[in-house]
């Protein structure tokens, strides 16, 4: 009956002869996970993929052509959709995505089950993912709607570590996918409206540049050549000292050692590499070795002590630092493009302060402490004889808290202890302060100002010296407490250890991808309840589960350059006055210091995500969503002749009649019983 029905309803389609290509939503490839021997494995799987699929016709000679064989599908992972964006003409700040006709993302850097948070992403908005404004409206139902377009958007972007925003002139051109429902769209920032074409290196000759003595290299985990492996690398380490400054960097100098020897071979050989990238690195080893000999002779000043570690990133991958002894500071930070300070120091077009992050006061803590490193970082830019700027390089620097606290101390020098300075940055986070609330102002480098003087944030903010923003990530993953018991005795049945294996088993198989043990001990606490007496000794476990988190970030407002006002505290009034320092990103404020006798409100303005129920859904105006363009309900060549008429049949009369007599008899007996 099945199969009948689907092939009366498919056979418009089939006359049609129409390639209806069909897309799934994204989802975790089933195959994540593999069972052998009783021993739960996770396997190298696809990820996060996407089914299309196409029906079969019947065309065979001398049918009716007027069924439907089957239905063939592909699965397409949303990595091979990323891969063929130009990523590298992007650049580190520019990115793509895709969405479907109901405006869900297919991919997106923003979207947390790309980068592992999430076993199976939800189907997220694009206006969830992007910041929800007028503009990103239209964008969104021109791209569902298949529109090709360009547009320039004045947009707050989120810097990678998500504590950090600012206003960005983004251009996003977007075209409809031929053969799909999905849209395309690119972002282009603005120091990659142009990018360079280098040629004329010869890659046989490999990595031959220069490396001047004490500098060491890091190399971005990019794919230069196909049979280059970088599922391993997080950087390449070369140096004569490097082993013998930085503790335990023997194995890793030897490890990048041969990996770097690997791309060297490949280049000799002239594999099959990626040219462009290539060629762009043999350009920045070239390009930047000039730096070496400056680089050592500012190093050799001892007035420099604080500044530990002076480096360069370019655009094709390559980090060069110094002095080796430093290594250990920025390996992390190999792949630049992933790094915050890179990003950063595009985006701006001054120097970028940045210090690591920290929610309160950190006793444990020193000036010594590579934790507590200021990095300050600039973009080189370059002029674009037809318009325009490129930046292929960031130049900085990591030095100690105290570099910076002697510039605020001097500042500050001749006032009286009734006033407390501040050196901020541009989402209001401490990089310096006289601040004497502890021994070491290093304690406090990397605080949110509002969680160390809430009265004075609260302040710059209604003085429009900042912009407070708020947002939701409906991404985000909250810590939970699962109780569960056991009994000393208990009158009902509980599983034997046998029992439970067959159980974790089951529960194996039927929940692969989630936390087995808790699906046990769920299910004993279920059980046993309500009939376990005795002693009952309660357990918890911490647990994960999908929630929505509030983000909150704050960035220069229209008053910023310079600003001063006053501000009452319960017992006293306190004053300030700021202003912006040039050619960076930081802000300078002094204000009257609390004491005894003058004492604010000390309700702490966290910037920390935290848990929320989200907007009012009920209340919210619906997205726009687009409806299936095609429609195969009826064709005028359709071969309707085998179907029946419903007028043309009538109900046999001696059926009737034997089943209203049957029906009088069972309402006397039910009667009778009663």
């Amino acid at each position: 009956m099945e199969k009948e029905y689907v092939q009366v309803l498919s056979r418009p389609m089939v006359i049609s002869r129409t390639k209806h290509f069909l897309w799934t939503n994204v989802y975790l490839d089933a195959l994540a996970w593999l069972i052998e021997n009783r021993v739960l494995y996770e396997r190298s799987n696809m990820g996060m993929i996407t089914t299309v699929t196409l029906p079969v016709y019947n065309v065979s000679y001398e049918s009716n052509n007027q069924t439907i064989l089957g239905v063939m599908g592909l699965d397409v992972t949303t990595r091979e959709m990323i891969d063929t964006i130009p990523k590298r003409q992007l650049g580190a700040n520019g990115y793509g995505f895709a969405i479907n006709p109901n405006g869900f993302v297919l991919f997106h850097p923003l979207m947390k089950g790309q980068m592992g948070y999430l076993t199976d992403p939800p189907s997220l908005d694009l206006l969830e993912v992007e910041l929800d404004t007028a503009v990103k409206t239209v964008l969104r139902k021109e791209m569902i709607n298949g529109v090709t377009n360009e547009r320039v958007i004045d947009t707050l972007v989120w810097a990678p570590d998500m504590f950090h925003a600012g206003r960005r002139n983004l251009t996003y051109c977007h075209t409809h996918i031929t053969n799909t429902d999905f849209s395309l769209s690119l972002v282009v920032p603005p120091e990659n409206q142009h990018h360079l074409v280098i040629s004329g290196f010869d890659a046989s000759t490999g990595l031959t540049a220069s490396i001047g003595e004490n500098v060491s290299l890091l190399l971005a985990p990019f794919k230069y050549c196909d049979d280059f492996d970088t599922n391993f690398l997080t950087g390449i380490i070369v140096g004569e000292e490097a082993t013998e400054l930085h503790p335990g960097i023997s194995d890793l100098h030897l490890k990048y050692g041969q990996a770097l020897s690997s791309l060297d071979e490949l280049l000799k050989a002239k594999a099959k590499c990626d040219k462009e990238l290539v060629q762009n690195l043999l350009w920045d080893l070239e390009a930047t070795s000039v730096v070496d000999s400056e680089w050592a002779a500012a190093y050799a000043d001892e007035a420099n002590e604080d500044v530990r570690s002076l480096f360069l990133a370019t655009n094709g991958g390559l980090t060069r630092l110094y002095p080796d002894s430093a290594i250990g500071l920025h390996e992390s930070e190999a792949n630049n493009w992933a790094a915050h300070y890179y990003s950063r120091a595009l985006a701006a077009n001054d120097f970028v302060y940045s210090a690591p992050y920290r929610e309160y006061q950190n006793e444990s803590m020193d000036d010594d402490d590579d934790e507590t490193l200021i990095t300050i970082a600039k973009a080189i830019s370059m002029d674009v004889p037809a318009g325009g700027i490129f930046k292929p390089a960031v130049v900085g620097t990591k030095v100690s808290p105290a570099f910076i606290e002697s510039v605020v101390h001097s500042a500050t020098y001749g006032s009286d202890d009734d006033v407390v300075s501040y050196l901020l940055d541009d989402a209001g986070f401490v990089i310096a302060t006289t601040w004497t609330g502890n021994q070491s102002e290093a304690f406090v480098v990397g605080m949110f100002l509002g969680m160390l003087d809430p009265a004075l944030m609260t302040r710059l903010i209604e003085a429009d010296v900042y912009t407070r923003v708020e947002d939701y990530d409906y991404q985000a993953l909250c810590k939970i407490q699962v109780q569960f018991g056991s009994a000393g005795s208990a009158p009902v049945y509980i599983p034997s250890i046998s029992n439970l294996h067959l159980l974790v088993e089951k529960a194996i198989r039927a929940h692969m991808s989630v936390n087995l043990y808790a699906a046990v001990s769920g299910w004993l606490h279920s059980a046993l309840a309500d009939d376990v007496v005795g002693d009952e000794l309660i357990l918890t476990e911490e647990e994960e589960e999908n929630c929505i988190k509030l983000l909150i970030q704050h960035h220069y407002g229209p008053h910023s350059s310079d600003a001063m006002g006053t501000f009452n505290c319960s017992t006293c009034e306190r004053s300030f006055k700021s202003r912006q320092v040039a050619h960076s990103n930081l802000l300078f404020v002094v204000a009257t210091a609390e004491d005894d006798d003058c004492r604010c409100d000390h309700t702490p303005i966290s910037v920390q995500p935290r848990r929320v129920d989200g907007p009012d859904v009920c209340n919210a105006k619906p997205h726009y969503r687009r409806r299936p363009s095609d429609c195969y309900s009826m064709n005028p060549n359709e071969d309707d002749s085998d179907c029946g008429r419903g007028s043309s049949r009538f109900p046999s009369a001696q059926l009737m009649i034997i089943s209203t007599i049957l029906i009088s008899i069972i309402n006397k007996a039910l009667v009778a019983s009663q």
